[in-house]
């Protein structure tokens, strides 16, 4: 295992994301500072940032080789597992706030409360009524908008966390290179954490703690996705743009009055109790297929007249020479070629 590797990723990783969050320790309004979603937007590019670093300076491979941002016959696996990954996405949200109403919590399941309160609010700031299929469509709008615009920020996390270190920690296995890379994930967020951001209203302490679940259950899901498509990070980006952005909208949807009086972010929602479960069921173990696609034996390609050929890996584990070297140190992804 590259340890060593992995130390300078992280540790520039941290550097940068924690010099962009430095600011809002000090300033009054905190994360409800108007700068904080754009400067942290650009923050997370940080784990970007670092495996180019990686890459170029240290691996000396291909950068966009290196992260799967080569997506030359990929497409097919890109364009299927995007939608699938987001439609998984929605149904764990979906799933989580069913179990929050099985739970005991308030909960309307028909969104007519959330109809007929966005109706009265837009008649009551506008004076003009509006039909619910209106506010149906605009609020189908600004949803697909803000994923548009979550996953270009997400897309620098993703490139790092899922297409640099999810393949150098892939060797120990997926469930302990899931429990590994969450673990880091989730520290990488302590700049944030610390000072409000997630789990709203908790002990920070306690939130620390929690959000080890979350982020553990997350890797080995979007570390799921980007596999199936070949090493590409867009799955992951839109189905982790899907969480940030959907989970606030869809409680919004079946929330009530009395909704937030019960609910508890440790066990509800996607980053409670309740999601870490679904999403670690989602991401669970590759089939045996896929495993035995990945990481199956070499054959031998024969040439004209039973001729023997040269030695070829099986589909998806071609290197080229100019990553052989870097190969031996860190394990790339299965579909990963230097072209």
């Amino acid at each position: 295992m590259p340890w060593r590797r992995i130390g300078l990723f992280m540790l520039i990783s941290y550097g940068l994301f924690a010099l962009a969050a430095a600011p809002f320790w000090f300033l009054p309004d905190g994360i409800a500072h108007p700068a904080f979603t754009p400067v942290i937007a650009v923050g997370m590019w940080a784990p970007a940032a670092a495996s180019l670093i990686m890459a170029k300076g240290v691996e000396r491979v291909s950068w966009r080789t290196r992260v799967g941002l080569r997506f030359r016959g990929r497409w097919t696996r890109i364009l299927a597992w995007m939608p699938l990954g987001l439609v998984l996405v929605v149904a764990i949200l979906l799933l989580s706030e069913l179990v929050a109403a099985v739970r005991g919590v308030p909960v309307d399941l028909t969104g007519r409360t959330w109809l007929e309160t966005g109706m009265a609010q837009f008649a009551e700031r506008t004076g003009q009524e509006i039909p619910a299929i209106a506010l149906v469509l605009i609020t189908a709008a600004t949803v697909v908008a803000g994923l548009a615009v979550t996953m270009l920020a997400i897309l620098g996390e993703e490139i790092g966390w899922r297409d640099w270190l999810w393949p150098a920690l892939t060797p120990l296995g997926r469930i302990p290179a899931a429990l590994v890379g969450g673990v880091f994930w989730s520290l990488w967020h302590l700049p944030v954490v610390l000072i409000g951001y997630n789990y709203p209203g908790a002990d920070r302490a306690a939130a620390v703690a929690m959000f080890l679940l979350p982020c553990i259950a997350m890797t080995l899901l979007f570390g799921a996705l980007t596999d199936r498509a070949g090493g590409s990070p867009l799955p992951a980006a839109l189905a982790h743009a899907g969480i940030n952005t959907l989970s606030g909208v869809l409680l919004g949807i079946v929330a009530t009055t009395q909704t937030m009086a019960h609910y508890s972010h440790f066990l509800d929602g996607p980053l409670g109790i309740a999601g870490v479960l679904l999403m670690a069921a989602a991401g669970g173990p590759r089939p045996a297929r896929a495993r035995a696609a990945a990481s199956g034996p070499a054959r031998r390609r024969t040439g004209p007249a039973g001729e023997p050929g040269r030695r070829v890996s099986p589909p998806g584990r071609a290197l080229h020479r100019p990553c052989r070297r870097y190969s031996r140190g860190v394990i790339p992804h299965a579909s990963l070629t230097c072209s």
